[in-house]
């Protein structure tokens, strides 16, 4: 069994965040300075009191590096000095109600303001509203002889200053129904670990606390081919609803589902519907006849974020990866979440002049590495 620095020392690699080149030794004080804040309906106060932890993460070693409590006005500062790798990269993080928070991982300069702010939120488990924006379907064709896999993401908003947590073991935070018949689900990738998402009574329920703003629930499953017809149900208003179908010959119908431009991925066809301001409690109908086989592995899905769009200001975004990819890819130690975000923005700011789509694939999946982040935070300090 490879030591934990060994193995964070190759999940850095794999980032191509920490090239050998780029190890050299380094020596000097910084500093991080921010506050602790949090949010209510009139005001942004100040959290006095909180714990906040100074983290390092480098190739030769990961860990918390200090910890103090905010002062009155919720201020905190950290001095540390630089030595070994000059790749390492530093943030701060702390926790409410059992949700981990954290700031922007830094490896130059004295981050301080609203780049060493942490911003918490007080939790409820009572009923407070969790509105679904978008829902997005993809239908895949067959990978073998007896099924095929439909995808769904679903984009949700907590526009409360509450982050929702569940109450108790059979509790909550968000759940939609399922096809008929269908009695496990796998997570994809997405804001919550694959650990909070299960089936229950014929629904997907995530158990995973839900902090203001919007999130991104994704998971997949298997239909017997049958007739190939399948009934989906809208049960609440969405505002917007888009279906992918990954056959020239497949249709969906109802709920106001409109055809647009198709996509071609790899010389793949998906056909493309679109639907906005539906109502729920109603049905729609996608028809696949086609019985061609797609590889597994190798599958590339499109989903095309219109609810991004709406609610964002930003473009379309990808979300790449078969189902046994969108299966897999699900980083877990904090570390190395933490360096995925920082790979994520150095490739961002190599490119010269990003366009509105390159601008909002980075804003996306950016939020949901930090929405994992700070779920994995809380798993291992032992806090959710």
């Amino acid at each position: 069994m490879r030591s934990p620095s060994r193995a964070l020392a190759g999940a850095l690699l794999v980032t191509g965040l920490f090239a050998p080149s780029m190890a050299r030794a380094q020596g000097g004080t910084r500093a991080i300075e921010g506050r602790v804040v949090r949010p209510t309906a009139t005001a942004t106060l100040p959290v006095a009191g909180t714990t906040v932890v100074l983290h390092r993460v480098a190739p030769e070693r990961a860990g918390p590096l200090d910890s103090m409590v905010t002062r009155r006005d919720g201020g905190y500062r950290f001095s540390y000095a630089t030595t070994g790798d000059s790749a390492a990269l530093y943030f701060v993080s702390t926790s409410r109600g059992g949700v981990a928070y954290f700031t922007t991982p830094t490896r130059e300069g004295t981050p301080s303001g609203d780049s060493a702010e942490l911003v918490v939120f007080d939790t409820t488990s009572r009923p407070i509203r969790i509105t679904p924006m978008a829902r997005h379907l993809i239908v895949t064709a067959p990978d073998t002889g007896q099924v095929r896999t439909i995808i769904e993401v679903y984009e949700i908003s907590n526009d409360t200053t509450l982050t929702r947590v569940a109450n108790g073991p059979e509790g909550f935070t968000f759940d939609a129904p399922l096809p008929s018949g269908i009695s496990s689900v796998t997570a994809g990738e997405g804001d919550v670990s694959p650990d909070a998402v299960r089936v229950r009574n014929g629904r997907v329920q995530v158990t995973a606390p839900l902090s203001p703003g919007v999130k991104r629930v994704s998971f997949f499953y298997d239909v017997p081919l049958g007739d190939g017809t399948i009934e989906v149900l809208v049960e609440s208003p969405l505002p917007v609803l888009e279906v992918l179908v990954e056959d020239p010959r497949g249709d969906a119908t109802g709920a106001g589902l409109t055809a647009v431009d198709p996509v071609s991925v790899e010389g793949r066809p998906f056909r493309r519907f679109l639907a906005q301001d539906v109502a729920g409690a109603q049905t729609f109908t996608v028809t696949t006849p086609g019985k061609g086989v797609t590889s597994r592995l190798r599958l590339m899905l499109v989903v095309t974020a219109v609810g991004a769009a709406m609610l964002l200001g930003l473009g379309a975004a990808f979300l790449r990866g078969g189902p046994a990819a969108f299966a897999s890819r699900r980083t877990v130690d904090p570390e190395a979440l933490a360096l995925e975000i920082a790979a994520l923005d150095t490739r961002f700011e190599s490119i010269a002049a990003p366009s509105e789509e390159q601008r909002a694939e980075h804003y996306l999946e950016r939020a949901h590495l930090k929405g994992r982040l700070s779920d994995a935070l809380a798993k291992r300090d032992g806090l959710a």
